[in-house]
C-alpha cells in the first residue's frame, strides 16, 4: 500500500529537480568547501529554505509506503529508539534532509517519516536501500552493508555510532525480541533490548561482548579496564548503552596516550 498522495508526478520531480541543481550550483563553491559530515549552520539554513521554497510535501524524502505497526505495545513498552516523533537529519537517496520528523522502530529496523503537516500518527517507511545515514536523539546512525565485514554474523542495516578516530569506531546495533502475552482486553507484546556492540580497531571488526572481549584485544590496559567496571558498575546496570560509549572512549583515550608517550 502506498502512502496516498505523497507519490510524485513524474514531471513535477524533473522539474524540482532541475531547479534544486540550478540552485545547489550557485551555492557550489561554499558547498564544496565543507565535507557532508561537517555541514554549517549556514549550509543548513541553505537547504531547509531550499525544502520550504519547493515545498517539503513535495520532496522525494516524502514518497513511500505507509507505516503500520501490528505489534500492541503497552503505554511503558515500545518497539522503538524513542516513543515519540523527534526532530532529526536523514541523508536519502543522496539528498541531506535537516529537521525532519523521525522515529526509529529498532525491532524491524526502519527509519519512519512523519510527513511535513501530516498528523503525528501517519508514518512512511522510508527504503532502507535509499537511507545511508540519519541522527536521531542526538544519535548518529548509519547504515552498513555485511559486506563491508568479514565477520560471522554480521548483517545489514542501522548502526548507532560513535566515531572517537578514524582507526577506533563503536557501533551498537540495537534490537529487540518481543514476546506475547494474553490479556483480558486483547494479545499484548512486551519488548525486551538486545543490542550489540562492535569494534573497528584499525579497520578490523570485533565483537565486545563484555570486559573479557576488551582485555583480549587490549592486554595491556587490563588494570585500567577493570578499574574502570568498577568506578562505574552503577551506570552498567541502568544504561548498558552509555556505559559501553563511555569505556569506548575512555579506552581510545588510553591508547592515544599511550601512542604521545612512544
Amino acid at each position: 500500500m502506498k502512502f496516498p498522495n505523497k507519490i510524485l508526478n513524474h514531471n513535477n520531480l524533473l522539474k524540482n529537480y532541475q531547479k534544486k541543481s540550478t540552485f545547489l550550483i550557485l551555492f557550489g563553491l561554499l558547498l564544496s568547501i565543507h565535507s557532508i559530515h561537517a555541514q554549517t549552520i549556514k549550509e543548513i539554513e541553505i537547504y531547509n529554505w531550499f525544502d520550504n521554497t519547493v515545498g517539503k510535501e513535495n520532496l522525494d524524502l516524502n514518497n513511500g509506503v505507509l507505516y503500520t505497526n501490528p505489534y500492541r505495545t503497552t503505554n511503558d513498552d515500545n518497539l522503538f529508539l524513542n516513543d515519540r516523533f523527534e526532530k532529526g537529519n536523514v541523508s536519502y537517496n543522496g539528498q541531506m534532509y535537516y529537521d525532519t520528523s523521525l522515529k526509529y522502530d529498532i525491532y524491524r529496523d526502519i527509519l519512519i517519516l512523519n510527513p511535513q503537516g501530516a498528523s503525528e500518527l501517519i508514518g512512511v517507511s522510508l527504503s532502507t536501500e535509499k537511507v545511508d545515514s540519519f541522527t536521531i536523539s542526538n544519535r548518529n546512525f548509519i547504515k552498513i552493508r555485511k559486506e563491508k565485514y568479514t565477520f560471522p554474523g554480521f548483517s545489514t542495516g542501522y548502526y548507532e555510532t560513535s566515531l572517537f578516530n578514524e582507526n577506533f569506531i563503536f557501533y551498537i546495533k540495537h534490537s529487540k525480541n518481543i514476546q506475547k502475552k494474553i490479556k483480558e482486553d486483547g494479545i499484548y507484546y512486551s519488548s525486551k533490548s538486545n543490542n550489540d556492540f562492535y569494534l573497528d580497531y584499525e579497520k578490523k571488526l570485533y565483537y565486545i561482548n563484555g570486559k573479557s572481549d576488551l582485555i583480549k584485544l587490549f592486554p595491556e590496559k587490563k588494570k585500567q579496564i577493570n578499574e574502570f567496571y568498577f568506578m562505574n558498575r552503577g551506570l552498567a546496570k541502568s544504561d548498558l548503552n552509555q556505559f559501553m560509549k563511555n569505556l569506548m572512549k575512555y579506552t581510545s583515550s588510553l591508547l592515544s596516550n599511550q601512542t604521545k608517550e612512544n
